[in-house]
Parts: structure tokens; C-alpha cells; sequence
């Protein structure tokens, strides 16, 4: 297997949430070697910036020749790049390259990170292929003010006038609107992102990871819109699921999505092993309403944001006639069945639950539960207000979380009118929901 190979120019940030190293992980998890040349050592936190060391440009000239002497780069993300003699080293050693110049002219901090400011319009942005300022930059670099999208395309245009630029990609996310944008330019036209604006605090990193991420699927795909979008994409998830770590602006998580990938891939197992423990067992039929069943099992609580990141059985758990028990596999997620939406609203209430599975009504079975340690809970079914379909799991959950402050593991109904009585138990992992279910049968 041949990996392409992706080059960061950039500085190194000590608290990893920007810069080179941060760079070499967006590659990374896109499928990209990454290699990198530094231009700057920086001394920072989630606070700030303390002090910059920038490197002699003879030095970055010397890093770069090493590595093009070796390596077959297919393009080129340039971050931080500090002065003139710098901004030389890089036109006269990369120019040929496909470069995606991330125009980081101060830091989140407001600590200036480029020195000559002039010289690089002059030197850098001319021999950039794909531009992507933020709009606060975009407003300098063009002189023009931006307060709203009209003005982000007027100055996205502008831009790649001035400086000939074959793409410009303007970042919305300054401007106060009440969803962000970004907008890409080129000769055929604009072609604009739209995306949920969210309410996080971690965003360090942000335009880093978001220009390298154009720079590795350009060097995957060679079409710039369909790189801007998967860019886009990308760090939206990055910074949904932001680290979380440090006293002030925290990084984002740039591998929140091949994390979240990983974690459903663990879940497709574990559903196969509890496939496997029922079909093992000849007293699971017990255990089956008339309804069936079906087993609802999440991704690691803290990222689960909707359905589709809990899974269950497409075909449900069947009992047969010969009280052979069968599952109708195979793993979906986003199926929105009982039990999924029970545990999700589970979830939404800070709980760590992970597993969640409906059998039969039966006080024999609740007392064995109570004997194996678990609280039980009855819900009165016939309190559950008139609402639109799909509501009554969040109903149940609402109810009882409202009157009793927790959830316990096993909850159940003697049923209502055209409702079958039910037995729901959650845990937290699978090896816990095997291993009573399987107590549970012993003892029945």
C-alpha cells in the first residue's frame, strides 16, 4: 500500500490543539502521511499565548528540501508562517506545489502570528491554490466589512482578485447570524456550506484542522468542491465533540470521526455476541413477549447525539413456535424502535446507559431482578397523556426521572388497552446485560 503523502508548514503549539502536530492527526485520520516543517515554537495553553520562538529561515529551508528530497507531496497546508525570509524559503521551495494557505494572522488570543504582514500578501498569497481566512481576515485582506453572507461573497471575490487566487473559501463563523456558512469562490462561480451554529466552548484549532482537512481530501479526491464540503463535514464533528480539557478555549476532537466509527464497529460486535449468547440459550424463549423483542445497544454515552448512533436488530428477536429463539439480524443503526428510543432518552438524562432490552412481563421475573440487585420501577401506562406517535419511551423516562430523580435499571408496566405489559432493563455495558440475563435464567 502506497499512502499519499500531505506536507504541514507551521508552527508547533505545546498544548496540541493547533499547529503542526495537530496538523499530522487531521492527516492522519483522512487517510494522508503527514509530514511537517516547522516555522515557529510556541509556548501556550487553552489560555493563550506565552512566547514564540521562530525559526531561522535557513533552518525551514533545510526541513523542506529534506523532505521534498524523499517524499512525493501531493499538497501543501501552510499555517503560521512569521516573517519575510520565511515567506521566501516558501515561494522559492514550494510554489509548484498545491498549496492551502490557512491565513492565521493573530491567535484565538489576539497574539499576532504573522509579523510582516505586507510581505506576505505580496509573496504567499499569490502562490496560493486554495485560500481560507476566517472573516475577520477575509475583511483585512480585502478591505472590505463583512457583517452579514452577502458580504462574505463580495469579499471572497474580491480577494481572489487582488491576489489571483483560484480558490477562496471565506469562514462564516465571526459573523453573527443565526446559522454559519462558509462560502468558496472560484472562476465558475460560489458554492456555499451552510451548517448549525453550536454553542461550544472548545474551538481551538478550528481553521488548522479545517485547511488541512481541504488539503487531504484535494490530494484524495482532486475536486476542490467536493474537498471543501468533506472539509466542512469534518469539522463540524471535530468540533461537536471537543475535547473538553483545559481552563480556557479547549481544542477540538479531530478524531472524533473516525472514533465515532471505531466505537459502532465495537457495537456490531457486541450485538453478534449477544446474538450468539441467546441462540446458545434454550430458556431465552422465556423471556419473549408476544410483541418481541429487540436489543437497543449505543455508542459510548457521551457521544451519542441522536438514533443514529444507537443500534438494534433490524428483524427484532423472535420466538418461534418450537420456542426456538431466533434474531433478525442483521445490526442497523437509526432504527427508530422502542427500545432505541427508550435508551436515548435515558441517555439525555445523564445517565450511563449503553444497553437497553424489552422482555416479557412477569413477577417472577422482577422478583429474580430484585434478587440480583437491580431497583425496579412500575409505570402507570394509563397516565401517559395524549401525544403524537413515538413519544410514550421519552414519556415514560420524563415521567419518572421528573418524579424520582434517577432511572432505575428495571422498568415495567402491566400494560393498558392494546398495549402488551413490559419489562425494560438497562446496563451499562454488554458483558453486564449477558451475564444477569444469563443469572436470571438459572434462577428461573
Amino acid at each position: 500500500m502506497i499512502k499519499p503523502i500531505g506536507m504541514s508548514i507551521a508552527g508547533l503549539d505545546t498544548g496540541n490543539g493547533a499547529g503542526g502536530e495537530s496538523d499530522l492527526r487531521v492527516f492522519e485520520v483522512l487517510g494522508i502521511h503527514g509530514i511537517f516543517a516547522v516555522t515557529a515554537l510556541t509556548i501556550q495553553n487553552t489560555k493563550g499565548i506565552k512566547d514564540i520562538m521562530i525559526v531561522d529561515a535557513k533552518f525551514l529551508e533545510k526541513q523542506i528540501e529534506t523532505l521534498l528530497e524523499d517524499f512525493r507531496v501531493e499538497g501543501v497546508k501552510i499555517g503560521m508562517i512569521y516573517n519575510k525570509e520565511q515567506f521566501e524559503v516558501i515561494r522559492n521551495t514550494l510554489k509548484d506545489n498545491f498549496l492551502v494557505v490557512d491565513s492565521v494572522l493573530y491567535a484565538k488570543d489576539g497574539t499576532q502570528l504573522i509579523k510582516d504582514v505586507e510581505e506576505y500578501k505580496k509573496i504567499i498569497l499569490p502562490i496560493a491554490k486554495v485560500l481560507t481566512p476566517n472573516a475577520i481576515e477575509a475583511s483585512y485582506l480585502s478591505g472590505m466589512r463583512i457583517e452579514n453572507e452577502k458580504d462574505a461573497i463580495s469579499s471572497c471575490k474580491k480577494i481572489r482578485e487582488l491576489y489571483n487566487i483560484p480558490y477562496v473559501v471565506v469562514k462564516g463563523g465571526h459573523i453573527n447570524a443565526e446559522y454559519s456558512f462558509d462560502v468558496l469562490c472560484f472562476d465558475d462561480g460560489i458554492y456555499k456550506v451552510g451548517y448549525n451554529r453550536l454553542d461550544v466552548k472548545d474551538t481551538h484549532g478550528t481553521g488548522s484542522a479545517f485547511s488541512t482537512a481541504i488539503t487531504a481530501e484535494y490530494i484524495k479526491t482532486k475536486d476542490i468542491i467536493e474537498s471543501f464540503r468533506r472539509a466542512r463535514e469534518f469539522l463540524q464533528t471535530s468540533i461537536e465533540y471537543g475535547l473538553g480539557i483545559g481552563k480556557g478555549i479547549g481544542p477540538i476532537n479531530v478524531s472524533s470521526q473516525i472514533m465515532k466509527k471505531s466505537m459502532k464497529y465495537e457495537v456490531m460486535e457486541n450485538m453478534i455476541r449477544f446474538a450468539d449468547f441467546i441462540e446458545r440459550n434454550d430458556k431465552f424463549w422465556i423471556l419473549v413477549p408476544e410483541v418481541q423483542s429487540n436489543l437497543a445497544h449505543s455508542i459510548p454515552s457521551e457521544y451519542v447525539r441522536d438514533l443514529n448512533d444507537i443500534a438494534t436488530y433490524r428483524g427484532r428477536i423472535i420466538r418461534r413456535w418450537d420456542k426456538k429463539v431466533v434474531v433478525g439480524h442483521p445490526t442497523v443503526f437509526g432504527n427508530p424502535t422502542h427500545t432505541a428510543r427508550m435508551l436515548l432518552s435515558i441517555i439525555f438524562k445523564g445517565v450511563n446507559a449503553r444497553c437497553l432490552i424489552n422482555i416479557r412481563y412477569d413477577e417472577q421475573l422482577l422478583k429474580i431482578f430484585r434478587q440480583l440487585g437491580y431497583d425496579t420501577l412500575e409505570i402507570n401506562r394509563e397516565l401517559e397523556p395524549k401525544h403524537g406517535e413515538g413519544k410514550t419511551m421519552q414519556w415514560i423516562i420524563d415521567y419518572i426521572y421528573n418524579n424520582y430523580g434517577k432511572v432505575p435499571n428495571i422498568i415495567y408496566d402491566t400494560g393498558t388497552k392494546g398495549k402488551e405489559a413490559m419489562i425494560r432493563f438497562w446496563t451499562s455495558d454488554i458483558n453486564e446485560l449477558i451475564e444477569s440475563l444469563d443469572e436470571l435464567l438459572k434462577m428461573v
